[in-house]
């Protein structure tokens, strides 16, 4: 009898101990599993919105041309640097397509050509402007040699059809982003800086077409005797 009793107890015992071991996992389960419905998922941070540079310019002119009285026939060369960089083609087409903008001016390429090219140019034309784009490298700036500049000086001249005579000209700096030191602007009496190759071709041609609207003006006023 006794070692029933002993038995059962025996058995009363490890079923308890096993009903203990039970409900502790059940809890542990429970709170892991409440644990993660609760949590929080990690926001990702939001992109930064993108900055222009404030020296950054625009490559169009703020302001529009004010068309020619007359019709003008413009033949335009170009006298490239030995480095040929594309920042000169930009600005040869920047120079061209502002000039256009005038509905009364007809512009034809004459392609690369030399100055004294040009002025021969100019001499066998009995009508039509022959203007000319230089590109030097701009490579002495504040007194320091910059070697591998990227940046230019931009001369624009107009020669005079039948004798050739240089009627104007004019100078614009190119100053790349990223160049070397930059050049500290005269404005407004001084040489012009521009810092996109856009904006160098905008600013000779309005130049141009300013001193062409000035021609126009000293053509039809009368001549003081």
């Amino acid at each position: 009898m006794s070692f029933f009793l002993h038995s059962q107890n025996k058995t009363l015992k490890y079923a308890i101990f096993a009903a203990l071991l039970l409900s502790f996992s059940f809890v542990g389960r429970v709170e892991g599993q409440s644990g993660r419905r609760t949590s929080k998922p990690v926001a990702s941070p939001s992109p930064e919105p993108l900055t222009v540079p404030e020296a950054a310019e625009k490559p169009s002119s703020s302001r529009s041309l004010v068309p020619l009285n007359e019709k003008v026939t413009l033949l335009i060369g170009r006298h490239r640097t030995k480095r040929r960089l594309q920042s000169e083609d930009t600005i040869f087409a920047s120079f061209v397509n502002r000039l256009t903008e005038d509905p009364n001016i007809n512009s034809a390429s004459i392609g690369d050509v030399e100055r004294q090219d040009a002025v021969l140019r100019a001499k066998n034309e009995t009508r039509s402007l022959v203007v000319l784009l230089s590109f030097e490298i701009d490579s002495f700036q504040n007194g320091t040699i910059i070697l591998n500049s990227p940046d230019l000086q931009v001369e624009y001249q107009i020669l005079e059809p039948v004798t050739g005579k240089k009627l104007t000209k004019g100078k614009i700096y190119f100053q790349s982003i990223g160049g070397g030191r930059m050049r500290r602007s005269e404005w407004p009496g001084g040489t012009p800086i521009k810092i996109t190759a856009e904006a160098a071709g905008i600013e000779a041609a309005d130049h141009v077409h300013d001193w062409l609207r000035l021609a126009e003006v000293r053509k039809k006023s009368p001549s003081k005797k």
